[in-house]
């Protein structure tokens, strides 16, 4: 099988390239790298310290559009983290930040946090396997 060196990035369309922009480098930590406009619309990439988020405004979105997870496409975006203790500093981040989330929620197959974007694009923070 071919080897690869995991997913690089990821790009949600959104409606507004500013606010998208400040949402992931205030949560992330991230910073605008560039704004860029292509043959299929303005582009801002977010580059953080291991990972990136290339927003795109497409001509195409409907304005008023959102976010809905059970349409085709991208059900949520994954961000893993290390344990626990760091899942709770992800808390007080966001709070520091004034970001919406659903506080730590324990199941079956880790603890989870929940965060939406500002298009409402679902980002969970998760640690897999037993917290025990």
């Amino acid at each position: 099988m071919p080897r690869h060196q995991g997913f690089g990035h990821v790009t949600p369309t959104v409606t507004d390239l500013d606010r998208s922009a400040d949402f992931y480098n205030r949560v992330f930590s991230a910073q605008t790298a560039m704004a860029a406009e292509d043959e299929h619309g303005a582009f801002i990439p977010c580059m953080g310290e291991s990972f990136m988020v290339g927003l795109r405004k497409h001509a195409q979105t409907p304005n008023g559009d959102s976010f809905h997870f059970a349409r085709v496409g991208m059900d949520h975006m994954g961000v893993h983290v290390e344990n626990r203790a760091e899942l709770e500093k992800w808390v007080a981040h966001l709070d520091e930040h004034g970001v919406g989330h659903s506080g730590i929620v324990e199941s079956p197959h880790g603890v989870h946090l929940n965060v939406k974007d500002p298009d409402g694009i679902a980002i969970e923070l998760v640690v897999f396997g037993s917290q025990d």
